[in-house]
């Protein structure tokens, strides 16, 4: 929607109404934490919109490298609020509401804000998804909007940030485990309740209880669209603990049995290359990135860049001593990693437990390999 230079100026009347949207997850990883926005509604001005801080641009340049950097840029937008809905109710994704007990100043004041953030100049922000998000830019602008200091009772109950994402996690194994294994440590920081309303429906939970000047400053929340069941199954052999511990077993197995250098050789440069790929993930997203949560990052443990640096040697009869002191090494951090890793949740997940103990077989089995080529070498 295009504003004309004039929009800044419009004044509400008396019947406006100003509310807080709160959206249900939805089925790609991207809405799995629900959407929040703002109605702005004046029958008198023929004014129905929807802004929503939420957007983002899939023909940005880079957008790829600038999402795994942490340097994509979201932008405000504005929708009428039959789009809105109707784009929400084709994802079957549940719409409540909670209109805002502002007077007349207030409301104004707010509208006049949400105006100014939308000139092209000032739309577009810096995502952060902990800190600074389509949810906690609502808060803030609310905050902004009422004069006296707004009193948030959210329960203080202590949660990490691991706490509150894994409370909608749980529905996508696979995105726990990856988003687990690629944020670090420092997710089991206890979050301030304050700082809960980075999700959608905690700043829900927020307004149901906000007050102002002792007065709260939102109606019960109100549904204008509940979604239909969904009959969302997680399959338990296709979860990331059974794939990971059934493949770990097999690989164990068959390199056990399978009396083969050539075999044992190939398992090694497959599981050396991913876990070295993985490690190198690792410490990008740590060190090189503006994400707020990834280091320090203990699946470093079994993902260690430096397998890449020994996969050639792979394939020399003779590995130098070098390669060998190094799986030795590695071998051994990852024999300490096991207990440690009880220290260490939720930020290594359970399912990675399995290649912990698949590395060290098989760092044992290329270690014994070596000697047995060297021995013969000798004789």
């Amino acid at each position: 929607m295009a504003f004309s230079g004039k929009a800044v100026s419009l004044t509400l009347t008396e019947n406006a109404e100003i509310s807080v949207l709160t959206c249900s997850e939805g089925a790609e990883l991207y809405s799995l934490f629900g959407h929040s926005g703002i109605r702005v509604r004046d029958a008198a001005l023929n004014i129905d919109w929807v802004f929503n801080y939420g957007t983002f641009d899939f023909n940005t340049p880079h957008f790829y490298y600038k999402f795994v950097k942490g340097l994509l840029m979201y932008q405000l937008s504005v929708v009428e609020y039959n789009h809105f809905v109707q784009a929400y109710v084709r994802e079957n994704r549940s719409i409540l509401a909670q209109t805002l007990q502002l007077d007349r100043a207030q409301k104004q004041k707010l509208f006049v804000l949400l105006l100014e953030n939308y000139e092209p100049e000032n739309r577009t922000y810096l995502y952060n998804f902990l800190f600074d998000n389509c949810s906690t830019r609502i808060r803030d602008i609310v905050e902004k909007s009422v004069e006296q200091p707004v009193q948030w009772y959210l329960p203080h109950d202590g949660k990490s940030y691991w706490n509150l994402l894994d409370e909608y996690l749980f529905r996508m194994p696979w995105a726990q485990w990856g988003i687990h294994t690629i944020l670090g440590q420092s997710g089991s920081k206890k979050a301030k309740p304050h700082e809960y309303m980075f999700l959608p429906y905690y700043l829900m939970n927020g307004f149901d209880t906000a007050t102002a000047d002792g007065r709260k400053i939102a109606d019960q929340t109100a549904t204008l669209y509940r979604a239909l069941p969904k009959n969302a199954k997680n399959r338990w052999f296709l979860s990331p603990q059974f794939v990971f511990a059934f493949v770990s077993l097999l690989l164990v197995f068959l390199m056990q049995y399978i009396r083969s250098k050539r075999f044992l050789k190939t398992v090694a440069f497959v599981l050396l290359l991913l876990s070295g790929l993985a490690g190198a993930l690792f410490i990008f997203l740590s060190y090189f990135t503006l994400h707020p949560i990834t280091a320090p990052n203990f699946n470093l443990l079994w993902g260690n860049p430096l397998n890449l640096a020994a996969l050639p040697f792979l394939f020399f009869r003779n590995m130098p001593k070098i390669v060998k002191y190094y799986l030795v090494v590695y071998m051994a951090i990852m024999i300490i990693g096991v207990p440690l890793w009880f220290f260490l949740i939720p930020a290594v997940p359970l399912a990675s437990l399995p290649l912990f103990f698949l590395m060290i077989v098989l760092c044992l089995k290329l270690r014994a390999m070596n000697y047995q080529t060297a021995r013969k070498s000798t004789t």
